[in-house]
């Protein structure tokens, strides 16, 4: 929640209820936050169920939605009944996405009382018979609690249906790059001109006469007093993009400051929650650059000082052509195999879903369940070309086995398993420190370290056990085949790094390549959505290489990275996504 310190019951302030989208959390919402609240409106920033800390209620997902609106409509109740600063005749909402979803539903869910309660005043039988008293209006518009909403990259409920429900201010934003703006009416997220979404919006509000056939992108219509404010902002931005954007925020800032009549001096383009987000950002990377550090010290303790090994020595340096073949085919083979899979693979876990990996059992998390998969399979076709590759190489190349740091023990494993938990530990240790004194975590646009619940904690180890398999596969990609004699220690982690991305850029780029040359993705329905969850991979595992190497060389073995780098990742995952 955030209040301007102005806030009391003498100087009631307005309220705007703001909701994130599918798979993200409250936090994701600090631009609106921040700005709505350095502007005197206080803000509560909510977290839909099966996100972040709320609960994972037992129920099915789309009709718990539609019927409590996840959580929208009891907080716009508790908001106008219980909070004592704030003025119950100002209260908004916004969402982003599925949080723009549930912003039209609690729209129409209070538009729609309000209507009926002018329809029964109508009736001959009322008060005044079929004359609305001033009493019977009172009554409508104190049912109808939401007097202004502004709702991001959610655009396929603007309809005249829908407007017929609604008597409150409205805003949209959507980017005219929307990854799902092939479901738009035009087939595209142009929203200019007779764009039927836009038109929509704005006749809704129209005399019959003075209906328009195109809509100025920006341009209000309406008037706030009344609650018939409208506008529609099309920036040429990517649904991601849209809450991380000054440009989208300052949207945002001006239509609740004119939705709800306030005399501001901060213009739009006044924001500080860009500095919030970087120095997130510096604790996000301050995070990883503490794993290393952190496991030099603690090998240094008794317990675990008899893990250090010395780093084994570089592989020859492939200068045959077979060997540089090898080496070079068995690296672009990772990652094109990687990048083929990857939606096939997703598309075939949602199906399979149902019966091998069903939420609510063992994995409830849908979009990581895809991902585990993926990487399943992709760590066992990594294994595989470590095996042929040391088979292919000959004699020569396998006389230098001991420099693949994979030779262990179970005691020696046990104890890496330890220590790994112990650098995991002070790993969130930080985050919970941050979280704890200052309400906040590490994180910049989609990427995030957050604090995890028990239950979360929990889905976490289950998934832990079937990603190590990837991360073991990573460290002896990165540790057992690619450091080289002769070549500089950065050529080599540039290399084992971006192999480990390749894949997923070459998606990314295949796909934002052609919206934004085309105004439309190459992969549409579902699959743009299975493309967006790629993006936090892209730092995670470039990042992992670096890890992995790092405690390879303090070790010389590649087990403790592979620990450190599955428990990490995966719980950034499990504490970011949506669970059942």
């Amino acid at each position: 929640m955030f209040r301007p310190v102005s806030a009391n019951a003498e100087h009631k302030v307005p309220l705007v209820i703001t909701s994130h989208g599918f798979l993200n959390n409250k936090e994701m919402q600090d631009s609106t936050a921040i700005e709505l609240s350095r502007r005197g409106i206080a803000v509560i920033a909510m977290d839909f169920l099966w996100h972040g800390g709320s609960s994972s209620p037992d129920m099915p997902f789309f009709p718990t939605i539609m019927s409590e609106n996840n959580g929208m409509i009891p907080l716009v109740e508790y908001a106008s009944s219980s909070l004592d600063y704030v003025d119950s005749t100002k209260i908004g909402i916004s969402g982003h996405s599925m949080g723009g979803m549930i912003t039209w539903s609690t729209l129409q869910y209070y538009g729609q009382l309000y209507l009926a309660e002018l329809e029964a005043a109508k009736d001959p039988s009322s008060e005044e018979g079929a004359v609305i008293t001033v009493s019977e209006q009172a009554k409508a518009d104190a049912l109808n609690k939401v007097a202004s909403a502004f709702i991001v990259s959610q655009v396929e409920q603007s309809t005249d249906e829908t407007f017929q429900n609604i008597h409150a201010n409205v805003g949209i934003n959507v980017g005219k790059y929307d990854e799902g703006g092939s479901g738009f009416a035009r087939g595209n997220a142009d929203l200019s001109g007779d764009a039927p979404e836009s038109l929509a919006a704005i006749n809704s509000v129209m005399p019959e006469n003075q209906k328009i056939n195109a809509v100025e992108i920006g341009k209000y219509y309406g008037n706030a007093a009344d609650q018939t404010l409208r506008v529609v902002y099309n920036p040429a931005e990517i649904h991601p993009w849209q809450h991380f954007s000054v440009a989208s925020t300052g949207y945002l800032a001006d239509f609740f400051t004119k939705a709800f009549q306030i005399n501001n001096p901060l213009s739009s383009g006044n924001q500080l929650w860009l500095w919030k987000e970087i120095f997130n950002f510096i604790g996000l990377l301050g995070s990883f650059l503490f794993i290393v550090p952190f496991a030099v010290l603690l090998l240094k303790l008794p317990c675990f000082n008899s893990l250090i090994q010395p780093t084994p020595a570089k592989l020859p340096d492939p200068k045959t052509r077979k060997s540089k073949f090898l080496f070079w085919g068995s690296w672009i083979m990772s990652w094109v195999i990687s990048a083929i899979s990857y939606l096939p693979i997703s598309r075939w876990s949602i199906i399979a879903g149902q019966n091998i990996l069903q939420p609510r059992s063992l994995f409830p998390q849908t979009a990581m369940n895809f991902i585990l998969i993926w990487a399943i399979f992709n760590g066992l076709v990594g294994l595989l070309l470590f095996w042929l590759t040391t088979r292919l190489s000959g004699k020569n190349y396998n006389e230098h086995s001991e420099s693949w740091g994979i030779k262990t023990n179970l005691k020696e494993l046990l104890k890496t398993f330890a220590l790994a938990v112990c650098i995991f530990t002070g790993f969130y240790a930080l985050v919970a420190f941050a979280d704890y004194f200052f309400q906040t975590d590490f994180r910049l646009w989609v990427l995030a370290i957050k604090v995890f619940t028990p239950n979360q904690l929990l889905i976490g180890l289950r998934y832990m056990l079937f990603f190590f398999i990837f991360y073991v596969a990573q460290s002896i990609a990165v540790n057992s085949t690619t450091p080289v004699e002769g070549q500089k220690e950065w050529r080599d982690l540039l290399i084992s790094g971006t192999g480990g991305v390749l894949g997923i850029l070459v998606l990314i780029g295949v796909q934002y390549g052609t919206l934004f040359s085309t105004g439309v993705t190459f992969w549409k329905n579902q699959d743009w959505l299975r493309i967006l969850v790629l993006f936090p991979l892209v730092f995670q595992l470039f990042i992992a290489a670096y890890i992995s190497r790092y405690l390879f060389k303090c070790t010389g073995k590649i087990w403790l990275g592979a620990m450190v780098n599955c428990m990490i990742i995966v719980m950034m995952g499990a504490a970011n996504t949506f669970t059942f």
